[in-house]
C-alpha cells in the first residue's frame, strides 16, 4: 500500500514537474514574443517618428523654397518695373535734350550736313523733304540752295511737331521713307539705350556692394 502511494506520489511529482516546466517554457516564450513585439513596435514608432520628422522637414524646406522663389520673382518683377520706369524717364530726357538741340545754333549745321549725306545716298533726283514748320522758316532757303548745288529737285512738306527734329526723305510717289527724325532715332535705339542703362545700373550696384 505504501509502495503504491509512494509510486503515485512520485508519478504526480513527475507530472507536476513536467507541467511546471511546460508552463515555464510557455511563459518564457510569451515573454520573448512580447519583448519582440515591443521592440518591433518601438522600431516602427521610431521609423514613423523619423518619417514624420523627415516629411515635416521636407515640407518646411519646400515652403521655404517656394517663399524664396516667390520673393525672387516679386523682386525681379519690381526690378524690371523700376528699370522700365528709369528707361522711360531717360527716353523722355533724351527727347527733351533733342528739343533743346533743335533750338540751338548747332542744329542748322547738323541738319544740312545730315540732309546732304542722305540725298547723296539716294538715286532719286525728285524728292519730298518733310521737316518741322519752324525749320522750313529758318532753313528753307539754305535747304533750297543745297539741293540746287547737288542738282536735286525738292518739295518741302511740314512735319508733325512730335518728330522733335530731323527730317524724312521720300520719293515723289512716297514708295519709301528715309526717316531721320529725332523721335524715330531715339525709339529705334531704345534697346541699345536700355542696354547701356542697365549696364550702368549693374556697375553702380557692384560698387555699392
Amino acid at each position: 500500500m505504501i509502495n503504491i502511494e509512494y509510486k503515485l506520489d512520485i508519478f504526480n511529482q513527475i507530472i507536476l514537474k513536467e507541467e511546471e516546466l511546460n508552463a515555464k517554457r510557455e511563459l518564457e516564450s510569451l515573454k520573448s514574443e512580447n519583448e519582440q513585439i515591443y521592440e518591433n513596435k518601438k522600431i516602427d514608432l521610431e521609423k514613423n517618428s523619423k518619417a514624420i520628422i523627415a516629411r515635416r522637414i521636407q515640407l518646411a524646406n519646400s515652403q521655404k523654397n517656394e517663399m524664396i522663389s516667390k520673393a525672387r520673382d516679386e523682386n525681379r518683377e519690381r526690378l524690371l518695373s523700376i528699370r522700365e520706369e528709369l528707361l522711360e524717364d531717360l527716353l523722355v530726357s533724351l527727347k527733351e535734350k533733342a528739343l533743346e538741340f533743335v533750338k540751338s545754333e548747332n542744329y542748322e549745321e547738323y541738319l544740312l550736313s545730315k540732309l546732304k549725306k542722305a540725298i547723296d545716298n539716294t538715286t532719286d533726283f525728285n524728292i519730298i523733304l518733310t521737316i518741322l514748320p519752324e525749320d522750313i522758316k529758318k532753313y528753307g532757303k539754305a535747304i533750297k540752295k543745297l539741293t540746287r548745288d547737288i542738282q536735286v529737285d525738292i518739295e518741302i512738306d511740314e512735319a508733325s511737331p512730335n518728330i522733335i527734329g530731323g527730317f524724312i526723305i521720300s520719293d515723289k510717289d512716297k514708295t519709301y521713307n528715309l526717316d531721320s527724325t529725332f523721335k524715330t532715332i531715339i525709339e529705334e535705339n531704345r534697346y541699345e539705350i536700355g542696354k547701356a542703362l542697365y549696364s550702368s545700373l549693374e556697375k553702380a550696384g557692384e560698387k555699392d556692394e
